[in-house]
């Protein structure tokens, strides 16, 4: 209890005390928000390179049951993260013949409500596929990518697996 005492007495004394405490709580106010925002991107890019494995994934496996082709590999490259669409609300006032309209975020709970999740905005495509020299095969696999992936045919590029 003596030791309690001294410590006390120590801390006292310092000059301007409430000064260091203020700069301790403002440090730990600003490392526990960027520990958050951290924590979100990495879930951020987890879900996005999740998203993109799915659709490698599903693309390769539709590509290898093409008839006359065979092994295939798949690789997509992305631009954006998903992004939420949010709901809003418009409030409509008439005030002396003028009529004023405002966009208002509905929330739920005290979180903004999401309508949508876009996917990741995809930059472009490459397949490697067994068979992909035979250009009916090619074309076959460019429209497999484009219907699934909703990006045009530029943005695919159709190779032939190595031997």
């Amino acid at each position: 209890m003596v030791e309690i005492k001294k410590v006390w007495n120590k801390i006292k004394s310092v000059k301007n005390i409430e000064l260091y405490i203020a700069l301790i709580l403002a440090l730990v106010v600003v490392i526990a928000v960027f520990v958050g925002k951290s924590t979100k991107n990495v879930s951020q890019n987890d879900s996005d390179r999740s998203y993109i494995s799915q659709m490698e994934h599903k693309i390769c496996s539709v590509v290898e049951n093409i008839a006359g082709c065979g092994k295939a590999s798949v690789a997509i490259s992305y631009k954006s993260f998903e992004e939420k669409v949010y709901a809003y609300e418009t409030e409509t006032t008439s005030s002396g013949g003028v009529t004023t309209s405002t966009n208002h975020l509905v929330s739920v709970k005290g979180e903004p409500l999401v309508t949508a999740t876009l996917p990741p905005q995809i930059l472009g495509v490459v397949v490697v596929a067994e068979g992909a020299s035979d250009p009916v095969i090619k074309f076959q696999i460019i429209n497999v990518v484009t219907t699934l992936l909703d990006v045009s045919q530029k943005d695919v590029t159709v190779l032939t697996y190595k031997s």
